[in-house]
């Protein structure tokens, strides 16, 4: 890989990222920010090489989300350590877990709900979701984030989540758009809840293409 291809092309997206998460954790410096991405580079050349084939806008927004990985994954890592607290200790809420409450809450019922039993999902190191009043929690931090949400937004989730089994290509009609058109509109709004609560968890990225099933994952 021609290190003066990807300096110059990235040049100001990585001072633009560097920038943007310093300012989130202060505890870091955006030069060491800087120097983490462009490392993303010089450790992921069949990645770039790959994504370089595709579409413009595939190739930026793959090499994006890579790069905004390896900044939070720093930064959360430089907090933890001049803080003092062990990196496993953050929470991350799941995909899974959110739209498994979110009927319930569209719902407005407290039972707890079947899928989160199904999950055996682990809260932080405190135990299972389902012991005391775990879930409780839980519903009641998805629920607040819920209601931040712009009321578009919270319209897309209850139309999706408030009929069990809705199939892709009914919410398309109910949406006014296709079945992907309304699969995108569902991911964006479950996107910016998780922002709400606090992000997306990081992830260890191997120098290899991802499957379709592990890049929908991570996005």
């Amino acid at each position: 890989m021609k290190e003066d291809v990807w300096v110059d092309e990235y040049k100001l997206l990585v001072s633009t990222l560097a920038s943007e998460y310093y300012k989130k954790y202060p505890v870091t410096e955006a030069e060491d920010i800087r120097q983490v991405l462009w490392v993303w580079f010089l450790t992921h050349p069949v990645k770039y090489t790959e994504w370089s084939k595709l579409p413009p806008k595939d190739k930026e927004r793959l090499i994006a989300r890579s790069l905004r990985n390896a900044a939070l994954k720093y930064c959360e890592q430089e907090k933890a350590r001049k803080v003092g607290y062990d990196i496993s200790d953050l929470y991350y809420y799941d995909p899974s877990v959110i739209e498994a409450f979110l009927p319930s809450i569209i719902g407005n019922t407290y039972e707890i709900p079947n899928k989160i039993k199904d999950l055996n999902f682990k809260f932080g190191k405190s135990g299972e979701v389902t012991d005391g009043n775990n879930w409780l929690v839980l519903r009641s931090d998805i629920e607040k984030a819920f209601n931040k949400l712009a009321e578009a937004k919270q319209n897309i989730l209850r139309i999706k989540f408030s009929v069990e089994n809705y199939e892709w290509s009914d919410l398309g009609k109910e949406l006014d758009t296709s079945a992907d058109g309304a699969r995108m509109k569902v991911n964006r709004a479950l996107s910016s809840l998780i922002k709400i609560l606090g992000g997306w968890r990081t992830y260890n990225e191997p120098d290899v293409i991802e499957s379709k099933e592990e890049v929908e994952e991570h996005e």
